[in-house]
Order: structure tokens, then sequence, then C-alpha cells
């Protein structure tokens, strides 16, 4: 409730006090008078003013990948609106509705508008405001907004003194300290909003509190899900979705509700719970349901009053008849705003749900979701990894449109209003779908030459001066977490050899659970920079020409030769439970066994047992030149050094 409110009467514009105590928002009007016409006329004039409603000028955050979000936004909530420029709109009409939105940073009663500052200045010189209040005069406060830089501006300070100048001549005072948009004081703000083509100046009407606090506030929420909505666009789906029948989704008095049906942590019930809407939610998954139940619990137990918590239930969407309760409301289903499911895990619709071919899922996927939420309600307003419209509109869906949330295509948002809408909506959005995919599609395929580019693996692995590493996966792990953290670290040591020319890295014995655990979390048939071979460590390359790491070996490693082939060994730290496997594989196999001569060169760290990829960078520091002091500095972890392994702090049995 950090909001100043600023209300008209009669054509005139009223400053209002910011205040709220005990949630209660009280004001107090000040009516500005202006010569030239700022009063709003003769009675006439005044009632045109009336009938057309005095104009606004809305400036929104800019934020490139939910821009889009904020424009369908201005563009639902608003009568009549058109963008100025990016993060500027006019909207003309009674524009108290979009003070709700999530991207508005401020309304502004626009008084002059020039082409340049000069010209703006001359203007504002000779403007009359009086205040009329029982009151004194109050203090007023001036600010300069940059929307985009105009070609021939006037510097910052210079613009802010010389209207500050003129500012301060109306009111009691300038008030400097506290001279922004977001004035808590009894102050009157005028503002400077500069652009591309040219200057406006106005008095701030309205200022919400600011988009970050609001997200910080959902920030606060007890669980957290990795694939949850933010906060700032489930609050502009819900804005689209109840735009223009605010008072049917009341809370209190109002007949409609809306619904999530894939609830997931909460967010956009959580959004439409602070505008006062009836709100009701589902998912199928018990833990969602458990994880929103939490975390709007949490916000209306800390809201100190009386207030209805929102309905959420554990409910298949697909089901027939799923949505004739309302998700549990009693009311009618209003509209349907939801964050579908999709990623490179989720299986929706019987398909697989793999992910491989596309960071959402397939448009295929959500058919039948589509369709069972069809009727169920006259508006929907969805966010999908793949653009749905198309589909929407062969399947019966009215009135349909969408935008691209990201300008590489990753997440869209995809509005359909309904047979009661005179038509789709049409934001003023910053780049278009189709400019998003063909933008996408390009990184995608700069991303795959680059990487083409970069690896040829026969030269690499022809290079007689290339340092040869094989990582031995032959070992049985204990458990799905040991194998999970094998193929991790396999992933890592693949990036390691992309920034490597020099490194020949071959995985060895590449059969059974680790392969099979690296190609399907890890995506391992895309690693075009090492070499995979089925066959064991001693079957690939000449025993003599093996070195094998271990940490428990005897010999100290002294040199890093490009004639031999360092073998680390595919495995967790078994080694903390008292268990020599590395070195016992090497014996067995008549291999030369060494280690890291961390003893020698750094006594104080504890650990000796590295992971896969600690190993791999530490003997490529190593062959690059770098001695060994200069190599544990760089690529030692500097974790636990305090702490001694648990198998040295365990008794040693002496056979």
């Amino acid at each position: 409730s950090d909001d100043v409110d600023v209300n008209g009467d009669d054509g005139v514009v009223d400053d209002a006090r910011r205040r709220c105590v005990g949630g209660a928002r009280t004001t107090r009007r000040r009516r500005v008078d202006g010569g030239d016409g700022v009063d709003g006329g003769g009675g006439a004039a005044r009632a045109k003013a009336r009938e057309l409603g005095a104009p606004r000028v809305l400036l929104t955050h800019k934020n490139e990948n939910v821009y889009n979000a904020y424009a369908c936004e201005i563009a639902a909530m608003t009568r009549a609106s058109r963008s100025l420029c990016v993060g500027m709109f006019l909207a003309m009409g009674d524009a108290r509705a979009v003070r709700h939105a999530a991207g508005l940073r401020a309304e502004i009663v626009p008084l002059f508008a020039r082409d340049t500052a000069e010209a703006l200045l001359a203007d504002v010189e000779t403007l009359r405001v009086t205040f009329s209040s029982h009151v004194n005069a109050p203090e007023t406060a001036f600010f300069h907004d940059c929307v985009a830089r105009h070609p021939h501006r006037m510097g910052s300070d210079a613009l802010g003194a010389a209207f500050g100048r003129v500012v301060d001549s109306w009111g009691a005072g300038l008030s400097r300290a506290r001279g922004d948009e977001r004035q808590t004081e009894d102050v009157a703000r005028f503002a400077v909003i500069e652009s591309a083509q040219g200057y406006v100046f106005g008095l701030v009407s309205y200022a919400p509190s600011s988009l970050s606090l609001r997200a910080v506030d959902w920030a606060r929420k007890p669980q957290h899900f990795s694939a949850g909505t933010r906060a700032e666009i489930a609050l502009a789906c819900v804005n689209v979705a109840a735009a223009g029948c605010e008072a049917a989704f009341d809370v209190d008095s109002g007949s409609a509700a809306l619904i999530d049906p894939c609830c997931g942590s909460g967010t956009m019930l959580h959004a439409a719970w602070t505008r006062g809407f009836a709100v009701a939610g589902g998912d199928i998954s018990p833990g969602a349901v458990a994880m929103t139940k939490t975390n709007v619990g949490y916000f209306v137990a800390r809201a100190g009053r009386s207030v209805t918590m929102p309905r959420v239930v554990e409910r298949d969407a697909l089901e027939p008849n799923a949505f004739q309760d309302a998700y549990g409301s009693h009311k009618r289903v209003g509209a349907i705003v939801s964050n579908l499911p999709f990623g490179r895990r989720v299986a929706i619709g019987g398909g697989d749900g793999d992910g491989r071919a596309s960071v959402g899922a397939f448009a295929s996927e959500y058919a039948p979701m589509l369709t069972a939420f069809r009727d169920a309600a006259d508006r929907h307003v969805f966010i999908s990894g793949v653009p749905i419209a198309d589909d929407m509109r062969a399947m019966g869906y009215k009135n349909v449109s969408d935008v691209s949330l990201c300008r590489f295509g990753r997440s869209f948002m995809t509005i359909a209003l309904g047979e009661s809408a005179s038509g789709a909506l049409e934001p003023a959005t910053l780049f278009s779908v189709d400019e998003a995919l063909e933008r996408a599609a390009g990184k995608k395929e700069k991303k795959w030459q680059k990487s083409k580019s970069k690896v040829d693996i026969h030269a690499r692995f022809a290079n007689p001066n290339a340092l040869r590493i094989a990582i031995d996966v032959s070992y049985e792990q204990d458990s799905t977490r040991a194998r999970r953290s094998v193929a991790k670290q396999l992933c890592e040591c693949v990036g390691v050899s992309h920034r490597n020319d020099n490194l020949a890295l071959t995985y060895c014995a590449w059969r059974g659970p680790i392969a099979e655990e690296s190609r399907e979390y890890f995506f391992s048939d895309r690693w075009d920079c090492i070499k995979k071979d089925d066959r064991d460590v001693e079957e690939v390359f000449a025993p003599e020409d093996i070195v094998y790491m271990s940490p428990d070996a005897d010999e100290a490693l002294d040199e890093v030769d490009a004639g031999k082939v360092y073998v680390v060994g595919g495995i967790v730290d078994l080694a903390t439970r008292g268990m020599r496997t590395s070195v016992t594989r090497a014996t067995n196999a008549g291999l030369r066994a060494v280690r890291l001569p961390i003893r020698e060169f750094k006594p104080e760290q504890t650990h000796t047992v590295l992971n896969i990829d600690a190993v791999v960078k530490i003997l490529a520091a190593r062959r690059s030149g770098l001695s060994w002091d200069e190599t544990f500095e760089r690529e030692l972890p500097k974790r636990q050094k305090k702490e001694r392994p648990k198998r040295e702090k365990r008794e040693r049995v002496v056979e």
C-alpha cells in the first residue's frame, strides 16, 4: 500500500497525501490551478474533457524480457492507449485501473510537450500555479526521467537546475532530498520526461510502490520452486485476464473466479489474491498443492486481517467436470490463468517430454490440456514454452493473440479474450513472436557453428604435444546419487576440454549405468570434443604408456609428459570409507600408479581426494607450464581446509 493517490475533480488535477494507517489510505486534496488553461477552461471545455477523459502519460519498466507482458496489461487495462516509445504510453480517460499494473512506474498528467528542453522551459516559466487548500502551500518536488536520450538533449544537471528553480517558486520550497516520483511526504511532484522525440512536463498523479519491492515480497515465500513464474509476469497475466471486469472478480461481491489449474508454487494465486480477486487453483501433484498452500497461506496469515484463503485442491484438470465447482470456489469460472507445464523433464498429454529438441514442450503436447480448458471459461491467459496461438485458434478459441516473453523465444504469453471481446488484444510490443523465434534459431545456429569451428577432434588427438587424459568409468557405483555425481563431473570435464585445445580427453569403458545416466541427464550425445570408447582403458592404450592417478599411491607425480596417458578413476570418494579403490585397480592391472604431489607442496590441504574434473584441471594447468605451487593455488578447492577427512579420523586396522 505504498502508493501516491492523486484524484481528479471536474477536470482539475488534485494532489493527494500518500499515507497508509492500518491499511487505510487517507488523502488530502489540493487544487492546482494553472494559467494557460491548466485549470480546465470554461464549462463547455470541462464537459468535453469529461466526455473524452483527461490524457495520462504512463511510464513503465523497460526490462527487456518482461516488457511485452507490461505492454499487454497496459493495452488491456486502458480504454484507449498508444505507445509513444519503449516504456512510455499515452492513455485517454480514467486510468485508475492501470494503477494496479505490474509494470507501471508512474502516471503523469501532461501540461506541456515540446520538441526541445529549451522550448519546454520557456512554456513552464509562463505557468502560474496556485494551491487551493486550507493549509499553507506545500513543498514541491521535481524529477527528471530519461526514457530515451534526446538527440539534442539538455544536460541532466542543467535541466534539473533550470526546472527545479521554476518548480521551487510555486510552493513552500523544493524538496531536494526527497525529490523523486515516490515522494512519501505531503508534496506536489512535477516531472520532465525525456524521450528521443521530445520532452513532456507534467504533474505526477500516481506512483506505485517499486516493482522490486513487489517481487521481493513474493521472494520471501517459505518454499521455492525452480520452475516458478516470475511475480511480475504473474500479476500481468492476472491483470490482462480481469481487465474491464474487475468488479466481477471481487472476492466479496463478485460472481466469478480466476482459476489456475496448474498452480505449481502458487505465484498466480498470490498475484490474484493481492488484487482482491476471487481465485482458486489446483495441481495434479500433491507436492505442488502442499507448496501452494504453504506459500499463499504464509501471506494470508501475515496480512493480519480477516481475509479469505484461496481454495487449493489436488485435481487432474483433464478429468471431466474438473471445473464444475470452480475448484471449490463455488463461483463462475470467469478466466483461466496458468503457467502451463513445460521443460525438458515434463511430459504432458502423453508426450515423452524429453525436451532435447526444444526448450519447452512441443505444441502438440498441449493439445489435451487446451481442449479441456477451452469451454471452461471465456477468457484464457497462458504461459507456454512454445507458441500455441495458432493451435488455440484451430481449437476454437476466440480473439487470440500472443507475445514472446523472451527475445530468444524461450517462453510465450498467449491471450484469448473470448467471444465477448470486440477483438484480439494488440499490444505495442518490443519484438514480435516471429522475431524472437528467428533470433532463437540464429543463436542456435551460431552456437553450433562456434562449437564446430572450435573443435577439430581428429586434429586434437593427432597432435603429438597434446595432453592425453582418460577417464576410467568402469567402476560400479553404489547408489543413484553416486552415479549422478560421476555423470555431472564428466560433464564438467567436457567443459574443460572445450576451453583447452591441447587436451585430448577419452572416456573409457563407456557402457552401463554411467553412460546411460550421462545420456539421460547431461545429453552426452552432444559431447563432440571428446572420445567415448566402450573398451577398458588397458585395451585402448598401451599399458606402458598409462599413468594411473590415485590419491593412495606411494609415488608422487613430478612432470606431466605428453607421451603418457594419465588415467583418472571415474568414481566418487569411496576412499572416505577406507577403500583404496583406484590404486587397487591399477595394481591388479599391472599399471603404474601415482598421486598428485599435494602433500609435498600443500601440506595444509587436508583433502587429497578430489573430484574428477579437479584432477583434469590440475593436470592441464601443470602441462601448460605452471609450477606445482601455481597450479595448486589456482585449481585446488579451497573448501574444508580445516576439517580432516573422515578416513583419517578413523583408526587404521593393522593386518
